[in-house]
């Protein structure tokens, strides 16, 4: 994974802070989380029927499981505090989306995707336990 690290000399007590919250995202982010909906140039939509056992699966090792159509990969993820972007990287494909985080909650996720074509899809999750 390709983890951005801070490495300029700081004080002690913004490092502190910048622990804690990775500690308090990484705490928000690691459960199972589902679709409730999309956006796409401000319209909603609902997830298609084959999309109901869709899943984002985070853990505390920084390793992830994605469930797309029944097709399940691994890869790992990483958080930059300060850009507000979360990094998954596919384990067997080496493929990287970068997604802007808008939103984390306990009942939450909001997640910017830009795709290749400059599109930008925001996805609403939700937890799923």
């Amino acid at each position: 994974m390709f983890f951005i690290i801070y490495a300029a000399l700081v004080p002690a007590a913004p490092v502190c802070a910048q622990e804690k919250s990775d500690k308090t995202f990484k705490a928000l982010i690691c459960k199972e989380w589902k679709l409730k909906f999309y956006e796409e140039d401000g319209e909603k939509f609902p997830p298609a029927p084959d999309q109901s056992g869709d899943r984002m699966f985070f853990y505390q090792d920084n390793t992830v499981k994605s469930i797309e159509q029944k097709k399940i990969q691994h890869g790992t993820w990483a958080y930059d505090e300060v850009k507000k972007i979360l990094t998954v990287v596919d384990n067997e494909t080496k493929e990287k989306a970068t997604l802007k985080v808008i939103a984390l909650a306990p009942d939450k996720c909001v997640l910017d995707y830009k795709d290749p074509e400059g599109s930008v899809l925001r996805m609403h999750m939700v937890p799923v336990k």
